[in-house]
């Protein structure tokens, strides 16, 4: 903050809108600072907008984890505006869900001063955070020039835009966005969003249902080893479920909990591979005394569109319950799908 104010300070750039610096404390006690400035400084009426720096480890991408409420404008500024752009409507829906345990001055901003705003967090080295171990040389040089870069060109971007001075007057609908390796972002109304997902939606409903309809003796028992394969890859994630929480019970119960939290991989390894274990067994027995007699190409159709009925089925949900987070769903099913069209077609055309 004291290194954008010097830059803006000393800049022949002239802002259309004035940019107010607030360093407050007293954060992680029920956020008063915020609180005390958002409802009794004489201020406060006349801020638009605000960026919350937030830090929930040490170091890294800073991440945009909240914006809005509503407000499309702000993200597509930050979309416009921000030099190495990482951002993810999945992480605002899981924070805003209360799953975190966790609050940030956002909120104030957001409820009390009915304020919209970008909120931005470092995640990395959430281990050492809060602990005797967060000390000034932890904090990587880079990851503070990172987030200056972006931090400065989103603030130009908003202080010199047309829209704040009336930003009441944008203020419909949500936003879908989520950046791509960190190159750049898309972003799409939600509403656009939801067009998308039941259209993939009908796409597997006429591929499914041509399979379906077509007469028994060109599908064989198509039908009973869908039906049964849905039933198995249900058994099979339920049953790796109950492993995970076994694990994580014997790993609390030897007073180890949270010891693989600095090393994420080590979770990935303990964790990953006993699901992984586990679906394999159970599609393995499934093959064995079930499916003994059909062919691992037949296999394979048969759990492709499985896969396919069950992501359609999670992409239904999250679109009926207005989650934006829907479109993992949607990339899920619909690339899929379109690569095994395409494929089939390719072999047809071959023949």
């Amino acid at each position: 903050m004291l290194e954008v104010l010097r830059v803006l300070s000393t800049s022949s750039e002239a802002l259309h809108h004035a940019v107010i610096f607030l360093f407050n404390g007293a954060e992680e006690n029920v956020l008063q600072a915020s609180h005390g400035f958002i409802t009794q400084h004489p201020w406060a009426s006349l801020i638009r907008a605000f960026i919350n720096l937030e830090a929930a480890g040490v170091g890294g991408k800073e991440l945009v984890f909240q914006t809005g409420p509503e407000n499309p404008w702000l993200v597509q500024a930050y979309v416009s505006a921000a030099k190495h752009p990482f951002a993810s409507v999945v992480a605002q829906e899981v924070f805003q869900s209360g799953i975190i345990p966790s609050d940030t001055d956002f909120r104030i901003y957001r409820d009390f001063g009915n304020i919209p705003g970008i909120d931005l967090a470092f995640i990395e080295n959430g281990y050492i955070y809060h602990t005797k171990y967060d000390t000034a040389d932890r904090i990587l040089t880079d990851s503070i020039q990172r987030a200056g870069d972006n931090i400065l060109a989103v603030l130009k971007h908003l202080a010199t835009s047309d829209m704040l001075a009336a930003a009441s007057k944008y203020r419909h609908g949500n936003m879908v966005f989520f950046d791509v390796l960190g190159l750049f972002v898309i972003a799409y109304p939600s509403r656009i969003g939801s067009i998308i997902n039941y259209m993939v939606v009908m796409g597997v409903v006429l591929y499914l249902g041509k399979k379906f309809l077509q007469p028994k003796h060109k599908t064989g028992n198509y039908k009973k080893d869908f039906l049964c394969g849905l039933g198995i890859t249900l058994i099979s994630w339920f049953t790796s479920l109950v492993t995970v929480l076994i694990i994580a019970v014997f790993i609390s119960l030897i007073g180890q909990s949270l010891s693989w939290y600095n090393h994420f991989y080590v979770s990935v390894c303990l964790y990953g591979t006993a699901t992984v274990a586990k679906i394999i067994l159970i599609h393995t027995l499934a093959k064995r005394f079930y499916y003994m007699n059909a062919s691992a190409q037949y296999l394979g159709e048969v759990f492709f569109d499985i896969s396919l009925f069950v992501h359609c089925c999670f992409l239904v949900t999250l679109t009926y319950q207005g989650l934006c987070s829907a479109f993992i769903s949607a990339v899920w099913v619909a690339f899929p799908l379109l690569t095994k069209l395409c494929v089939h077609k390719d072999f047809k055309q071959h023949d």
